[in-house]
């Protein structure tokens, strides 16, 4: 009954016929029933009436004359009628005159009956109460009357079972009956019903055949002159109908695809010409711009140089000139270059982890200068929520804000420039950060929004010949923008200028473990106190400070200093960090760093010294005074963050990484040489790290596997071992325990320092040196600034082992440095001779290696670097080592995927990515870290393809290696 309208016609049918047939036959069954019962019982009333009043008459005697035997004899005449259970006569006051129960019954008639009771009112309610229409007993009540006068009262009672039972005999006979008559209906209405649905369903049949093969010459043949047939005869005319338009529509489809072959290939040959049309002008605009940078690259060197000459001032003046105006050049042919690389459908991003906050700090170094030249403000507005480390494309990031900053430069000639950076959207894979440029230039029109991001447009025609320029660089900006997923755009201010804005995502996830990283969760809360005696320089720190969600107290002399210090102690509310500055009045900021030391209310207190003056205090200095840092005015934030976030080791001494002095500085002749413990077992690695150790005044000795390392220090003293986590025989974790264990044996109370070097920095890798015993880590590949500054930390080092950010050399951009090489290379071909290959292995060369740069050259570069005496024969050691070392590492490889063993495949795959990077291999390095991942997962699944490519991969490598020393040679 639910699924009624979901029924088949034929089920309908069946269910109507049986509802109404039924319905009609219950209808009929409940009347008969009930009047069956009516009737029963009124004739049983009848019968009790007509025995009530012939014991009444009989007893007015008996009641009278009070001769109760008399009564009950003639009470006892009812056993002639068996359906009488029981019958009583009460006297005038309604006490039990008389009793009479049939045989086998209960006596429970009443002992008395009010006299109340004996009135017609009650009389009338007691046998209504008697005779109830359910009920399988019927009781009367009637009044015994003498000489007109109630001289008592008679109550018969009767047993109604029989003729129950005679009603459900009439009822289920009657019941059968219809049942009966309902099957022979159902019979007779499936005999018919087909009449109405047969052709139903051949009507069905026929409209889902032709639906499934479109065949309209379909018919159904019919005899019938009813509305069925007449629907039949319909459903004929409208098939045949559509079978018409069919065909006609059929000829008409044939005649358009005929038209659109033609069309089509008319059009063909029209995108062909453009085409290649546009590749003419791309290519024709690459190999212009191409030729242009070369000589261009040429004068502005040599006008760099020139600068560096004696010069009289006019002389200089038009060299100045001649260097600005190529700088336009340049621009202007790298915009071309750029646009000519768009067009071409060649323009990529990469995805690497960089460090944000440092980005956006050159960016503000490079354009503040520009922007004070002019007389405008340039302010950065950076939210302090924005991560770090992320993943992306750091240059093209570069290149996009410096197009929109260079573009509110050219175009504000009074007011401010202000660059806001904040998270538009983050979760735990990504982050979206919004990036806008304010200023208070001339401003977009409405109408030129949608042609501004256009290639050579610019909002006002007039402006290319005022401010210059191709009108490429919003263009090149917008691909940029849509390349890495984002949307770019620009509004008008509210006062005056315009907003320009652009939205892009940026990958957390694949944000490299190796890479250091802070977020402000790692800080918020510290409480941090400032001393500076300039209230300009401390409100500033202060403001810095507070952003990033911590506690911050300033004071401006050294002895508020001291006591904020001891009263926070006392507190017990210590001050995580102190910031210094140098320069105090009464006392230096050393003194005061030292005074902190001596405290032991305050020892505990990480102090950071600010100097406007880099060689203001030696490292030796600062590691006695207790400074953790020293940072260089004005402190980059990105710089004061790191320096608050690291938090010390237990036991590690303090060391400055941030600002080593910038010369080398050379040993007390009574001070004897460091001697450093090298345990590695890659032969690359071993070559590169000694040459490090031997540059930075160590003496060193090498040990290739664990066990040899252990017995090192068990016949020797080292001032520091050098650990390498992943070796044959005993491991580096395995080594540091015994180390340690051998220490507490002998009871060596100076515990030598050991170093992690590893390839990896993961969370579990890093809890398992210092389970292990190690004090330090460094991740592999390592500078020696890297090496020197670990070191530094917990030995003096004879020689300066980091570089501040403001010491380093000037260097030419990325993108000028990858085309000077890549001109070098095309215009000085050299032929290089093979490196001969290992038995049984082929040489082939990987497709495409000669289309990208398979060695980082900037790699051999830090090598060669390390020794200037000896440098070229030192990168001949180490290729000679990688290039006979690497084949093993390749075969073992393949066997550890052949016997699926995922550890082994970990700790090839790790060897060999450290000395791949060391080597300038990067793409090989990737790859050997992609094995590894799959070893850390415990998995060989994939691993095969990876090492096809890391096999093809090599000989590319081999090959560029084998050329570079040809060229030395």
């Amino acid at each position: 009954m639910l699924n009624f309208e979901r029924s088949s016609l034929n089920h309908k049918l069946t269910i109507i016929s049986s509802l109404s047939t039924g319905t009609a036959l219950l209808f009929v069954f409940i009347a008969f029933a009930v009047t069956s019962v009516l009737n029963h019982r009124k004739d049983e009333g009848m019968q009790l009436s007509s025995f009530a009043g012939v014991v009444g008459t009989n007893s007015v005697d008996a009641l009278v004359f009070n001769d109760p035997d008399s009564a009950r004899a003639t009470l006892s005449a009812l056993k002639a009628k068996e359906e009488i259970s029981k019958a009583a006569l009460f006297d005038r006051n309604g006490k039990l005159f008389a009793r009479y129960s049939a045989p086998g019954r209960v006596e429970e008639a009443a002992d008395k009956i009010e006299p109340g009771g004996m009135d017609e009112d009650a009389l009338a309610e007691a046998n209504a109460q008697g005779s109830m229409f359910w009920s399988t007993r019927m009781r009367l009540y009637r009044p015994v009357t003498g000489n007109d006068h109630q001289v008592g009262l008679v109550m018969i009672e009767a047993d109604l079972t029989n003729m129950w039972l005679d009603i459900f005999k009439s009822l289920g006979v009657i019941a059968a009956a219809m049942g009966g008559s309902l099957l022979v209906a159902l019979l007779l209405a499936s005999r018919f019903k087909s009449s109405i649905a047969s052709p139903v369903a051949k009507l069905i049949n026929a409209a889902q055949k032709v639906s499934a093969s479109q065949n309209y010459t379909l018919r159904i043949q019919h005899d019938r002159t009813d509305e069925l047939g007449t629907l039949i005869d319909s459903f004929n005319d409208m098939l045949a109908q559509i079978e018409g338009r069919g065909a006609a529509l059929t000829h008409h489809r044939d005649e358009l695809e005929r038209q659109v072959s033609v069309r089509t290939e008319q059009l063909e040959k029209a995108k062909n010409a453009a085409e290649a049309a546009s590749r003419a002008k791309s290519a024709f605009l690459a190999t212009m711009s191409h030729e242009i940078r070369t000589p261009m690259n040429g004068v502005l060197g040599m006008t760099e140089m020139l600068l560096g000459t004696n010069l009289s001032e006019l002389q200089r003046k038009y060299t100045k000139l001649v260097k600005s105006s190529g700088e336009h050049l340049l621009v202007i042919i790298n915009d071309i270059l750029d646009f000519s690389k768009i067009e071409a459908g060649k323009l990529s991003v990469e995805y690497i982890n960089f460090n944000l906050w440092d980005l956006l700090d050159d960016i503000n170094n490079v354009y503040t200068p520009q922007a004070q030249a002019k007389g405008i403000g340039l302010d950065f507005d950076i939210a302090n929520n924005i991560p770090i480390s992320i993943c992306g494309d750091p240059n093209r990031l570069r290149q996009i804000v410096a197009n929109l900053l260079g573009n509110a430069i050219k175009f504000t000639d009074r007011g401010r420039i202000l660059a806001k950076v904040q998270v538009n959207r983050e979760d735990q894979q990504s982050v979206a950060l919004r990036f806008e440029v304010h200023d208070t230039g001339i401003g977009v029109s409405r109408e030129a929004r949608d042609r501004i991001f256009e290639a050579f447009s610019q909002a006002d025609g007039s402006t290319t010949r005022k401010y210059g320029g191709t009108g490429l660089g919003l263009a090149i900006s917008k691909q940029l923008v849509e390349l890495m997923g984002g949307r770019i755009g620009v509004d008008n201010a509210l006062t005056q200028g315009s907003i320009f804005w652009f939205t892009v995502s940026f990958d957390k996830r694949r944000v490299d473990p190796d890479e250091p990283g802070f977020s402000l969760t790692a800080i918020e809360g510290l409480r941090v106190l400032i001393v500076d005696e300039h209230l300009a320089s401390r409100e500033e720190l202060e403001h810095q400070v507070v952003a990033w969600k911590l506690t911050c107290d300033s004071v401006g002399s050294a002895m508020q200093a001291t006591e904020r210090l001891v009263s926070a102690a006392r507190a017990g509310q210590p001050y995580d960090v102190a910031i210094l500055d140098m320069d105090l009045e009464r006392t230096s900021g050393l003194s005061l760093a030292a005074g902190i030391r001596a405290d032991p209310a305050s020892r505990a207190t990480r102090i950071l010294l600010l100097s406007s003056d880099r060689l203001a205090a030696d490292p030796q200095q600062r590691r006695e005074a207790g400074v953790a840092y020293q940072l260089i005015k004005p402190v980059r934030p990105g710089d004061l963050f790191e320096c608050i976030a690291t938090r010390p080791r237990k036991g590690v001494a303090v060391a400055p990484l941030a600002e080593p002095p910038a010369s080398v500085r050379q040993v007390s002749a009574g001070t004897r040489q460091r001697r450093v413990l090298l345990a590695e077992d890659n032969p690359v690695n071993v070559e590169v790290a000694t040459a490090m150790l031997d540059s930075l005044g160590l003496d060193v000795s090498c040990a290739r596997n664990g066990e040899e390392a252990l017995q090192a220090v068990r016949e020797g003293q080292y001032d520091i071992v050098l650990m390498d986590c992943q070796m044959p025989v005993m491991d580096g974790f395995a080594a540091t325990s015994e180390i340690r264990r051998f220490e507490r044996d002998n009871g060596r109370a100076r515990k030598v320092p050991v170093i992690a070097i590893t390839a990896n920095a993961l969370q579990g890798d890093r809890e398992s040196c210092l389970a292990a015993g190690m004090d330090d880590y460094l991740s592999k590949p390592f500078t020696q600034q890297q090496l020197g500054a670990v070191i530094g930390r917990w030995i003096a080092l004879p020689l300066a082992s980091t570089v501040h950010h403001a010491e380093q050399r000037p260097s030419l951009p990325p993108q000028v440095l990858e085309f000077v090489q890549r001109e070098s290379v095309q215009r000085e071909p050299v032929q290089p001779k093979p490196v001969q290959p290992s038995p049984g292995q082929s040489v082939q060369p990987k497709r495409g290696a000669g289309s990208r740069d398979v060695i980082n050259q900037h790699a051999l570069d830090n090598i060669r670097a390390l020794s200037p005496e000896r440098g070229g024969a030192l990168v001949q050691r180490v290729i000679n080592a990688y290039v006979d070392d690497t084949p093993q590492h390749l075969q073992t490889l393949r066997v550890a995927i052949a016997g699926f063993d995922a550890g082994n495949l970990r700790k090839v795959a790790h060897s060999l990515k450290s000395s791949s990077a060391n080597v300038g291999a990067e793409t090989l390095a990737q790859m050997c870290k992609d094995m590894e991942h799959l070893g850390r997962t415990d998995t060989t699944e994939g691993a095969a393809g990876i090492l096809t490519d890391m096999e093809h991969e090599f000989q590319a490598v081999r090959h560029s290696l084998s050329a570079i020393l040809e060229k030395e040679h």
